[in-house]
């Protein structure tokens, strides 16, 4: 059982709510995948997770502190692809059906109908190409229009402006900034919260 605020779903009842989806959820450019021990077991997915370049503005002070391990890697993979809260999706380039990262809407309250959106392009030559606001729109437009979700959130560092501007891009609103939140090389900066609304998501292009 898993407990939600005042609603208490089972596993089953919380993936059947999910509807975690069987086949690919397609973009303009990206399509979506659940994520599977294939994706995790990509010895590309350890790379982009070892890779300073790629987790420096991800929030993930462990990783940066040392290399992550695969065991590591497996548990947190194995843990996601089996939660009822959770849903972990690949992201794959619909040029070359090439897996290039991965996004997550996570801590999905089914009381209050809300989920946070998480996204990694780990492969560093499609940065640049509109993926990511593909895939985000992609996902949003599905938790709000399948699911049923009324409100998503998402954060960044304010280090990492081109993401913020995906998400604003997307109808995300800034709704607060966590000053000095987080931990950024040899300092410290503010974390930019945001927050949308199903009528105010905008088109990926």
């Amino acid at each position: 059982m898993i407990q939600s605020n005042a609603i208490t779903l089972t596993g089953a009842e919380a993936s059947a709510r999910l509807g975690r989806p069987d086949t690919a959820l397609s973009g303009r450019v990206t399509k979506l995948i659940c994520f599977s021990a294939t994706h995790r077991d990509d010895p590309s997915y350890l790379e982009w997770l070892r890779d300073y370049e790629v987790i420096k503005t991800l929030d993930l002070p462990a990783y940066v502190a040392e290399p992550v391990s695969q065991e590591t890697v497996a548990d947190y993979c194995d843990r996601l692809m089996n939660s009822s809260n959770d849903l972990f999706l690949a992201i794959h380039d619909c040029e070359d059906d090439q897996f290039i990262g991965t996004i997550k809407a996570g801590h999905i309250n089914w009381y209050a109908l809300t989920a946070d959106i998480g996204i990694m392009v780990g492969d560093r030559t499609r940065w640049g190409r509109g993926l990511a606001r593909d895939a985000i729109h992609t996902l949003c437009h599905y938790l709000f229009n399948d699911v049923g979700l009324r409100r998503l959130t998402a954060g960044a560092m304010a280090v990492n402006p081109a993401m913020i501007h995906v998400f604003e891009k997307l109808g995300f609103k800034r709704e607060g900034i966590f000053r000095d939140q987080d931990r950024f090389e040899d300092g410290f900066c503010d974390h930019i919260h945001l927050g949308c609304f199903a009528e105010e998501l905008k088109l990926a292009g």
